[in-house]
């Protein structure tokens, strides 16, 4: 998911039919190829993988066939219907179920053997001070995207303390998908799928609306939220990266790695990351840091052209062939769940009293959730779910 609408081929909902003739254009490192490909899979529907991480001249091809320079890139009977919110929906739907020879095998369901009791999904305040209060009833593993960077928050250091002390891990991990079960949910993440008898999500304002004038009609045009996912189209080529996080910080080395001339735009006059990541990109090369800039507006008609923006020395333009944006969130951090569960007009999620959403066996709290939630009493519906799970 990411983020924004996709724009989509123009085919009308339920005019595509059965076929296995799915080919899915993906590159190393994209988790969003991973969510593309688990859709498949877990329903025993067979496809075909193209990895363009190294082959230049394919996403050149793909570039020009669909104006896309991002991943994954899904075609069906060979045409092109979009990304990973696209490929979920359609199998979801059963439309593309048709599996036949040499079709996988559906992915496992829950399994509560293999399953851990809870996960929560944020390792923000309200994440951290729900997992102190479980870990003691069973076992708990909070995933955040965000790495802990210490010194920055003193009061979350505190509650990471906290909740470690109890017996919750925390790993740094970004979800990106949701498996539903009978005994348990799996969370898809790059590596791996999580699996719990107990799914809570408490992601705060991780999604962000595409906001810059440009911004959503340049997305997956230039405009990206995955440095690991469309870096190889960028190859090369100038970029600029917006944010001013750890996150923000790594995906400007990395981009820096693939040969691309970075410049790191950050609103804020200093990086929210750790001291060893500040010196790296101090001396990295190919990578600029313009302190204190605030963007004004991605320029382009078909694809990025460029930036605006301004800083102490006024307003400047970038010449540019992506902007990868790492800005702050401002509404729920549900996208992941891909609209299975309902969720308010936000995306936040309807919740009971208790905070139990529509789905059995999961959980929202804090501004992930569309009605507040007092913590000791979701804690005690899910301690229920535990029970009787």
């Amino acid at each position: 998911m990411r983020g924004a609408d996709h724009p989509r081929t123009g085919r009308e909902p339920g005019t595509m039919t059965p076929t296995r003739d799915i080919l899915i254009y993906s590159t190393r490192g994209c988790p969003y190829c991973v969510v593309a490909k688990r859709a498949l899979e877990a329903r025993g529907i067979p496809y075909r993988e193209v990895d363009i991480t190294f082959t230049p001249q394919v996403r050149d091809e793909l570039k020009a066939k669909t104006g896309e320079w991002t991943v994954p890139q899904v075609f069906v009977d060979g045409v092109y219907i979009g990304q990973d919110d696209e490929l979920v929906a359609l199998a979801e739907s059963g439309e593309l179920e048709a599996p036949g020879p040499g079709a996988p095998p559906p992915a496992p369901g829950g399994n509560p053997e293999a399953a851990g009791d809870v996960a929560i999904v944020g390792a923000g305040r309200s994440g951290l001070a729900l997992a102190a209060l479980l870990a003691p009833r069973g076992s708990v593993l909070v995933l955040d995207r965000a790495p802990a960077v210490p010194g920055l928050d003193p009061a979350l250091d505190a509650l990471r303390a906290d909740a470690e002390a109890a017996g919750a891990t925390l790993r740094l991990e970004e979800v990106f998908g949701l498996e539903t079960g009978p005994d348990g949910h799996g969370l898809v993440t790059l590596d791996d799928v999580v699996r719990a008898r107990a799914v809570v999500v408490a992601t705060g304002l991780a999604d962000r609306t595409p906001a810059l004038p440009g911004e959503a009609a340049l997305q997956g045009k230039g405009v990206s939220l995955c440095a690991a996912c469309d870096a190889p189209f960028f190859t090369g080529l100038p970029v600029a990266v917006l944010g001013s996080d750890e996150r923000a910080a790594h995906a400007a080395l990395l981009l820096a790695e693939g040969g691309s001339p970075v410049t790191l735009v950050s609103p804020a006059p200093a990086l929210a990351a750790a001291p060893a990541t500040v010196a790296r990109l101090r001396g990295a090369p190919g990578v600029a840091c313009r302190l204190g800039a605030r963007p004004r507006a991605i320029l382009g008609d078909t694809h990025v052209t460029g930036l605006e923006l301004d800083d102490d020395a006024g307003p400047a333009r970038l010449d540019l062939a992506g902007v990868f944006v790492y800005l702050p969130g401002d509404r729920p951090g549900t996208g992941f769940l891909h609209g299975r569960l309902a969720t308010g007009p936000d995306g936040a999620l309807t919740v009971s009293a208790d905070g139990a959403a529509s789905l059995e066996g999961v959980f929202a709290l804090g501004a992930a959730a569309a009605a507040p939630a007092d913590p000791e009493r979701l804690a005690a519906a899910v301690a229920r779910r535990l029970a009787v799970g």
